[in-house]
């Protein structure tokens, strides 16, 4: 059995409807290649910001490494003149594990939070 379907929409069109879609159904106008050219501005602008940020972070990161192994190596030097009973410092008294996970779900909420304000 074949069903016919009814649009409503093609029984429903005034004068207005047929105009518009004349003129959408008219050729594109000839513009020398001047939304292609648009068109790739905007990917190539897209990139860029995809890119950026992360180079940007392993620069930063290379620049950085230095200084923080010398950060690093004055910590530990400064850990053999700390007397004894500084350095043992009891279990109870650092951060627990479940605080680490609370604190990086905190931070992925924020960030979700920007991302959301962002858009």
């Amino acid at each position: 059995m074949t069903g016919k379907i009814i649009i409503m929409a093609e029984r429903l069109k005034d004068e207005h409807d047929a105009k518009l879609e004349a003129l959408f159904r008219s050729a594109p106008l000839e513009d020398e290649g001047f939304s292609e050219r648009v068109l790739w501005r905007v990917r190539r602008g897209v990139w860029i910001r995809r890119w950026t940020l992360p180079l940007a972070i392993l620069v930063g990161g290379l620049i950085a490494a230095k200084p923080a192994a010398q950060l690093l190596l004055g910590m530990a030097e400064i850990l053999t003149v700390l007397p004894e009973d500084v350095r043992n410092v009891q279990l109870d008294a650092l951060p627990q594990v479940t605080t680490f996970i609370f604190g990086g779900m905190v931070a992925a909420l924020i960030g979700l939070f920007l991302k959301g304000l962002e858009e």
